[in-house]
């Protein structure tokens, strides 16, 4: 099997190991890299002085995505900026590539119905990158909802901060994508984005959205720095609100979700890996103890090889990208308007 790597930054390198050390020499590598840096990553994100990329991975790259997709991958991995997603994605589905799509999808409509379309008509299979859908806690959580433990939901708190002067320790934070509207940056897109997927993922789509925030702190970038979303989910039952918080400033950084039900409560901290539950006045915490964080991406990357070689469906579908990106979207309308945003559509 040939595969395709868009973009070989942070998120790329760590799809690359992983293919190595799941795939070994079983998949030939080529590379589509825009910049070449000569950074070659390690597990815990340090630089490796010294080693080249394409030496110790074995790949080839090329300078263009014309003469990469000359060379027939089979599978393609768009990890490059978020403002380059969809078209090096529609280029790679006209040529039958199937594709893992880093999220979000991306930062603007343009060319989302094309890819949808192209997909449909030439069964590319197409794989959204939440890895957090994978994190045992959140299959925990969505087990118990699915469950109906809690009772009827009564409200939803998601909060994700992190400093974003620190994400990236190699590089100036106001250089990464995150950081730069040209790019696709911005809180809403780059963080947010995680806890509208699985948002939605376990209590469906939202029909309206206020959201306040912008660029309030002092971090001289172009982009939103913090928003509060509050979401309004209904069901047969009625609706309940989901608020979401996200940030560039925590530290330490933070990721939690709580849901509230008539029957008491469940916390998932993701990034301790602990699940709080109290069901009926009953309190217990489950610990995953052996949760590695790689382990998520591991898993997304098994699932997306099910897709390519036996024509599974994707675990997180285009069509989930599409939904979470217009929860971002109206987040984001409603920001600059101050209005309540009822229309979702793209």
């Amino acid at each position: 099997m040939k595969l395709l790597m868009i973009g070989l930054g942070s998120i790329g390198q760590r799809h690359l190991r992983n293919i190595r050390r799941l795939y070994g020499n079983s998949v030939d590598i080529i590379a589509y890299r825009v910049r070449g840096l000569k950074r070659t990553f390690s597990d815990d994100m340090k630089i490796r002085e010294n080693v080249s990329l394409e030496e110790e991975y074995g790949i080839r790259s090329f300078l263009s995505l014309e003469e990469a997709l000359q060379e027939k991958p089979e599978a393609a991995f768009v990890t490059n900026p978020t403002r380059h997603h969809i078209p090096c994605a529609i280029a790679c589905a006209r040529e039958g590539c199937h594709i893992f799509l880093e999220k979000p999808i991306s930062d603007s409509p343009k060319g989302i119905k094309e890819l949808l379309q192209i997909s449909e008509e030439k069964n590319i299979k197409v794989f959204v990158g939440f890895q957090n859908r994978f994190h045992p806690g959140m299959k925990y959580l969505k087990q118990c909802l699915n469950a109906g433990e809690l009772g009827n939901i009564l409200s939803v708190r998601a909060v994700v901060g992190e400093r974003l002067t620190t994400m990236h320790t190699y590089e100036d934070y106001k250089d990464t994508y995150m950081a730069r509207k040209d790019l696709g940056g911005g809180v809403v897109l780059n963080q947010m984005i995680h806890e509208l997927d699985y948002l939605y993922d376990l209590f469906g789509k939202p029909e309206s959205v206020y959201a306040a925030g912008g660029i309030n702190g002092n971090l001289n970038i172009d982009v939103e720095d913090n928003c509060e979303a509050v979401y309004k989910i209904r069901t047969d039952k009625g609706s309940f609100p989901v608020s979401v918080h996200a940030d560039f400033y925590q530290s330490p950084p933070s990721r939690f979700v709580k849901v509230v039900g008539e029957k008491g409560q469940i916390t998932l901290d993701l990034l301790n890996a602990t699940v709080v539950k109290s069901i009926n006045d009953i309190t217990e915490e489950i610990r995953f103890e052996d949760f590695v964080r790689n382990d998520m991406f591991v898993e997304e990357l098994k699932l997306f090889m099910g897709c390519v070689e036996q024509g599974k469906e994707p675990a997180v579908s285009l069509q989930d990208g599409i939904v979470s990106f217009q929860m971002a979207m109206a987040a984001k309308q409603s920001m600059e308007t101050g209005g309540i945003i009822n229309d979702f559509s793209i």
